[in-house]
């Protein structure tokens, strides 16, 4: 059996600047790292004598005989893709739903090309596969996508990304072990009880973007990401820094909410504010809009009010992780 292990992501600042109708005239970036959380995806071979030959496991079950007929597109194109042909056995799990602001969809697509390269007897480089699995999702699906989600998953790590033409280049932070400690034991996930489609999300914002009405906006969050990346770089008092940070992200989540119509609403405006009214320093809501995750960054002694508040169940502690995703082989 085989086993892709991928990390979702915190996208803190940027966000917006990494989709092509904006970084192929202008300069974009952004700033996030990767979190303990993870997409898993199984794959055992199976028996040539298999009634089906392709069973995948995900938020349904497919048998089938013909790669063709596999409904999972990403799944079924990487396996025309590479020229998969022999009997497959596929199952997905993840630590947290998906269609959450997490980069869920495109950690499972660097999982899945990881994971069919490998068993290929290919390791790709980690350019490869973020390269690989961009191509995937916006030239093969042709799904209104960024390129920051499948960065994060194939690389790992906090880092800036930057964009430019069909080019980008990565500045991984360096933070001092107090520092990313504290940033770490802050980070507080709030779940609006919500899951949407990025793509259907971003349509308005696309427009906006086209039509050059979104620029200023987008100028100025590309700015916030050298000014973040100084500021947790920088020397002094590591509580008054992260404090600051999160004031940064609440600044760029109040320019990202004029980007389009479906980027917030009514009930994630208010979970915000009740956040900050329980003491959060800053934040923002992860990911493309309209529902998903509410990151906050918030003093630990305060959690238990979040509990409170949101629901126990509702309000995720998570920390940043180095690496990227993986692929094991379990004889």
């Amino acid at each position: 059996m085989w086993i892709s292990k991928t990390p979702l992501r915190a996208s803190f600042l940027g966000g917006g600047t990494d989709y092509p109708s904006h970084f192929r005239s202008n300069p974009g970036a952004v700033l996030g790292g990767t979190i303990d959380k993870y997409v898993y995806i199984q794959a055992l071979p199976l028996s040539a004598v298999a009634e089906q030959a392709f069973r995948v496991t995900y938020r349904t079950t497919e048998s089938v005989r013909r790669i063709e007929d596999i409904q999972h597109p990403v799944v079924r194109e990487a396996l025309k893709l590479y020229g998969w042909s022999a009997p497959l056995n596929i199952a997905t799990m993840s630590d947290l739903p998906g269609s959450t602001g997490l980069g869920s969809s495109s950690a499972f697509t660097v999982g899945f090309i990881n994971l069919i390269n490998r068993m290929r007897g290919i390791e790709l480089t980690r350019y490869e596969l973020a390269r690989q699995a961009i191509h995937m999702e916006q030239d093969i699906l042709q799904e209104n996508v960024g390129v920051q989600d499948q960065i994060h998953a194939a690389f790992g790590g906090l880092a800036r990304y930057e964009f430019t033409g069909d080019s980008f280049s990565i500045e991984p932070l360096r933070l001092t072990t107090s520092r990313l400690t504290l940033l770490n034991s802050s980070l507080l996930l709030v779940y609006t009880g919500g899951q949407r489609s990025a793509s259907a999300v971003l349509q308005n914002q696309e427009q906006r973007t086209k039509s050059g009405a979104n620029e200023g906006y987008l100028r100025e969050m590309y700015d916030m990401t050298r000014v973040g990346a100084s500021l947790l770089e920088s020397q002094g008092d590591d509580l008054n820094t992260v404090v600051r940070f999160a004031e940064l992200l609440d600044h760029g989540w109040k320019l990202k909410r004029q980007l389009g119509s479906s980027v917030s609403n009514s009930a994630i405006d208010d979970l915000y504010v009740q956040g900050k009214e329980l003491g959060a320093w800053g934040g923002k809501l992860l990911g493309a809009g309209g529902g998903g995750f509410v990151l906050f960054l918030v003093d630990p002694n305060l959690r238990p009010l979040f509990s409170d508040r949101f629901g126990d169940g509702n309000v995720i502690p998570v920390s940043l992780t180095n690496g990227g995703s993986t692929v094991s082989n379990i004889l």
